[in-house]
């Protein structure tokens, strides 16, 4: 007996069954443990907020999410590892976003690449201030441009080290407006706060709860918006200067990873930063739970990738 389908049923029939495979494989996810790689050392700000993730991922997969730190070489390590696992999803990285906009250009042997990785949503932003010693005779931001352009170089400050988010969000900010400081690189941001209480260091790049616990004054904010815990000091962009904030992470899977569990990781991921406990979480922590679905997320990060290959491609870094 034959028999033929019009170009309607046969559409009907391949669309009923892509969504029945769709959702069957979505059914069966997760089927094992999920693994989130951790790419800062336990008991770190970022470590703290991925254990907040994990905890909620879990209740909602309901499976086990397990927390794997994996820190070291500028957090490459940490996305190596994700890079080399299977595209399965049962493998993420929370992470900030350098080892994707800043060591891509700094590390030409990487076992990955920017487009290695599909970023799922932005988890948290760190917050960083351009600020001096409450002694400093150094007021505002406007009076600290004017002497650098009268005065090059005649402004040190201090910074996490040499290639770090902090030390590129200033490099783009000084040269934006043409004019010179003194960067003085220090191995993390605790390194130098000393130097900055004492008066030995003129500026430093500090993060929200440095700028809080030693009651620093601060110049300038390096984010979109101006700071509700600070809202009279102004953002880089409102000075005048083109800088691309450098300081936020997300979630981020292996590209390669069925559709289906892309946008069930991605609708949970948006679930879970608007919670209250990862809210308060991140508040605590003095951090950001800004959430940008993937597609915002995407977009910021290229562009910052781009931002700082033109960067680091005028500069001369030594380790």
């Amino acid at each position: 007996m034959k028999f033929s389908l019009s170009y309607r049923t046969a559409a009907f029939i391949g669309g009923l069954l892509f969504v029945l495979t769709t959702s069957a494989i979505g059914q069966t996810y997760p089927t094992k443990p999920v693994n989130i790689i951790s790419t800062l050392p336990p008991g770190s700000t970022v470590d703290a907020l991925a254990r907040v993730f994990g905890q909620q991922l879990a209740a909602r997969l309901k499976a086990s999410v397990i927390i794997e730190n994996k820190a070291g070489a500028g957090l490459v390590l940490g996305m190596q590892a994700v890079a080399m696992a299977p595209a399965d999803g049962y493998t993420l990285a929370f992470t900030p976003v350098t080892p994707l906009t800043i060591q891509t250009h700094r590390q030409k042997t990487l076992a990955f690449t920017l487009d290695s990785f599909v970023p799922l949503c932005q988890t948290f932003e760190n917050v960083f201030f351009l600020a001096v010693s409450p002694k400093s005779d150094i007021k505002d931001a406007r009076a600290l441009i004017a002497k650098l352009k009268n005065n090059p170089g005649q402004f040190s400050y201090g910074h996490s080290g040499a290639g770090s988010a902090p030390h590129l969000m200033a490099e783009e900010f000084w040269r934006s407006l043409s004019v010179v400081a003194t960067d003085v690189p220090y191995k993390g941001e605790t390194a130098f706060l000393s130097d900055l209480i004492s008066g030995n260091l003129e500026g430093g790049m500090v993060t929200t709860a440095a700028l809080q616990q030693n009651k620093f004054q601060p110049l300038m904010v390096f984010g979109n918006t101006r700071s509700k815990a600070f809202p009279d000091v102004p953002t880089a962009a409102e000075l005048g200067a083109n800088v691309m904030p450098s300081a936020y992470g997300g979630l981020f899977v292996r590209k390669g990873t069925p559709a289906e569990i892309i946008m069930q990781l991605e609708t949970l991921c948006k679930d879970i930063i608007t919670t209250s406990v990862y809210q308060q979480q991140a508040a605590s922590l003095q951090q950001s739970a800004t959430y940008l679905d993937r597609g915002g997320f995407t977009a910021r990060l290229v562009a910052d990738y781009e931002s700082k290959g033109r960067l680091l491609s005028r500069l001369t870094i030594k380790d």
